[in-house]
């Protein structure tokens, strides 16, 4: 299939006009500047990813995530809770944890860097442009590296087959901000030991942790309390909540036992 002008993710997708140049047309270096990133896109793209011999990742930052209230956000810890979100959010399955295993033997190849933009420094920054450079072709639209980017999205992207205008958007273009000041240098270590933190990694918990998830586990799916179930008596914090775990307790098992140390108010809860 010769390759197109321009990808809208209608007649031709990001995902397969990808594949297509590094498989077929032998695109074996990429350069790839991208607002947003995310883990599913990478395994879309795992087969042809495979094949690159140099990888840089350049992320930026969406205008969007900029709160109101502060002209700056902690960019590298938005993004290190943005990947564990992303992990958190999936059940637990043996092939995403393998999925997950790999991507982080991929990230820890030489060969493949990345990099946060504007992560570093006190004016804020924003990169919104989304490019995909390789030695003959470029990609420059709307496309982020998401699913949703690599299909789904309407978006339109151009499709430049000219090597020389790849070349000078690599070295005039992508270098100034890859090598900005802004950057955050160190940001795949940082990628890699958020992987590794979530619940598909291979971070050893503690038993201290693992005892806190099985209490969360346990009590998570507990009713909270309605306004009509609170007590007429005036009780401190911790007495209301000892009252509200007797009533979620007496709701599930139909009766439950107040006890606690002498002198802190058991009696007063069972009024």
């Amino acid at each position: 299939m010769p390759i197109p002008d321009y990808i809208d993710n209608s007649t031709h997708t990001l995902e397969s006009i990808l594949k297509q140049l590094i498989e077929n047309e032998n695109q074996h270096i990429l350069d790839l500047a991208t607002g947003f990133f995310r883990i599913e896109a990478w395994l879309r793209l795992e087969e042809s990813m495979n094949c690159l011999t140099s990888f840089r990742l350049l992320i930026g930052r969406d205008p969007a995530i900029r709160p109101a209230e502060s002209d700056r956000i902690d960019l590298i810890r938005y993004f290190r809770q943005n990947i564990q979100e992303q992990l958190e959010g999936e059940p637990f399955k043996r092939e995403y944890k393998n999925q997950i295993d790999r991507i982080i033997a991929y990230l820890q190849q030489d060969h493949i860097q990345v990099r946060l933009f504007g992560a570093l420094g006190e004016k804020p920054q924003f990169l919104h442009a989304k490019a995909y450079i390789f030695d003959q072709y470029s990609i420059v639209g709307s496309s982020n590296l998401t699913p949703a980017g690599l299909q789904g999205n309407t978006e339109l992207n151009i499709v430049n087959k000219i090597g020389a205008i790849a070349s000078d958007l690599r070295v005039n273009w992508f270098e100034k901000f890859w090598n900005d000041p802004s950057v955050d240098l160190d940001y795949k270590s940082k990628l890699i030991d958020a992987l590794n933190a979530s619940k598909f990694g291979s971070k050893a918990y503690t038993p201290y942790q693992v005892f806190l998830k099985a209490l969360y586990e346990l009590f998570k799916d507990e009713a909270m309390v309605g306004e009509n179930d609170r007590t007429t008596l005036e009780l401190a914090s911790f007495q209301q909540e000892g009252f509200d775990r007797a009533v979620r307790l007496m709701e599930k098992h139909r009766g439950c036992i107040v006890a606690d140390a002498v002198g802190l108010g058991s009696i007063s809860l069972t009024r």
